[in-house]
């Protein structure tokens, strides 16, 4: 990215961190970053905004990531795990995925010309779609309750198809007998029961098993936590 383009891009960095900051956004990383924490503090919601290196001064690309992390988790899974690279991740998606404009990868153009229109747009995005995730997590026992029944089904527009289930969340803020019945909800759900066999037959064979599909990231945590298969 050229040094211009790249200002341009930070200076709407900070203009959303602006827009944000009375709905209890943070700036981390010159505005890249926005964080709010859950008034617990175990849990805090990130919105992540990366761009291209191809921008020019007519398109400035701006791609808006969600995660929810803790720092519980996080330190749980290095104890746990032995995991030195542990990130304490619950949840991860581009924004659009849980809006209306689900699957569309829409790149948000950050030319100056265009910020007055679009940096509205995308706030409302995170107000609307975002703020409410995190919500959930005010009330983790519920929040448990509604992954094990429902998995990571946390809105209308969001496709669970392929979405990983947080089994180390389970497992610590909840218990294996919560992050089991999960399991086999999960199973039973996305139809996965041949893929975890498949995944545990060849951790118990090697030792280890590379990720061949998006959903072994489920397998890899469910064997670590001695989760069975039993559907």
């Amino acid at each position: 990215m050229e040094t211009n383009t790249r200002d341009t891009f930070l200076a709407a960095c900070e203009k959303i961190a602006a827009q944000l900051a009375p709905h209890g956004f943070k700036p981390m990383q010159k505005a890249q970053t926005l964080r709010k924490t859950t008034q617990h503090k175990n849990i805090h919601l990130d919105i992540h905004f990366q761009s291209s290196m191809k921008n020019w001064s007519g398109s400035i690309s701006l791609w808006p990531y969600l995660s929810i992390h803790s720092a519980v988790l996080k330190k749980w899974q290095v104890q746990r795990h032995g995991n030195k690279n542990a990130t304490g991740t619950i949840f991860a998606t581009r924004l659009e995925n849980l809006t209306p404009l689900k699957n569309k990868n829409q790149d948000w153009n950050m030319a100056v010309s265009n910020q007055d229109q679009v940096i509205p747009q995308l706030c409302g995005l995170i107000v609307t779609y975002a703020l409410p995730l995190l919500d959930k997590f005010e009330d983790i026992p519920q929040a448990l309750q509604d992954i094990t029944t429902h998995g990571v089904a946390f809105n209308e527009h969001f496709d669970t198809r392929h979405a990983n289930l947080p089994i180390d969340f389970l497992c610590c803020f909840g218990s294996p007998e919560i992050a089991q019945t999960a399991f086999d909800n999960y199973l039973k759900e996305q139809k996965l029961a041949g893929s975890a066999r498949r995944f545990y037959d060849e951790m118990t064979a090697k030792g280890d098993a590379p990720n061949k599909v998006v959903t072994d990231t489920t397998m890899r945590a469910a064997y670590q936590n001695k989760l069975i298969i039993r559907v």
